[in-house]
């Protein structure tokens, strides 16, 4: 095999490993959700965002099984590129006022 090939398929390997750690992780939360509220069922419902405000395909439909505006994923938007933007103005004034990165 050529080294192109085994360098494929450890990273599939790696998403493999990664996609069940996910899906374990999801089963003790909704374990804890079920135990802590008192429940016999829960489901866990991911909202996921990106800081540059990227959101995944599946994200309207997420919204859609809560019951939530179809356009909220908007405002969602808006808060996290409000978030990223006041996390690089401080960054950027920290390094003015000290003349050098904090690090």
């Amino acid at each position: 095999m050529t080294r192109e090939i085994i360098i494929i398929i450890i990273i599939i390997i790696i998403i493999i490993i990664i996609i069940i750690i996910i899906i374990i992780i999801n089963q003790e939360l909704v374990n804890e959700i079920c135990v802590m509220w008192k429940q016999n069922a829960a489901q866990v419902i991911p909202l996921v965002i990106s800081s540059t405000a990227v959101i995944p395909k599946s994200l309207p439909q997420s919204l859609k099984r809560l019951n939530l505006h179809p356009n909220t994923y908007t405002q969602m938007q808006k808060s996290v590129i409000f978030g990223t933007c006041s996390i690089v103005r401080n960054f950027l004034n920290y390094k003015s006022d000290h003349g050098a990165y904090c690090c």
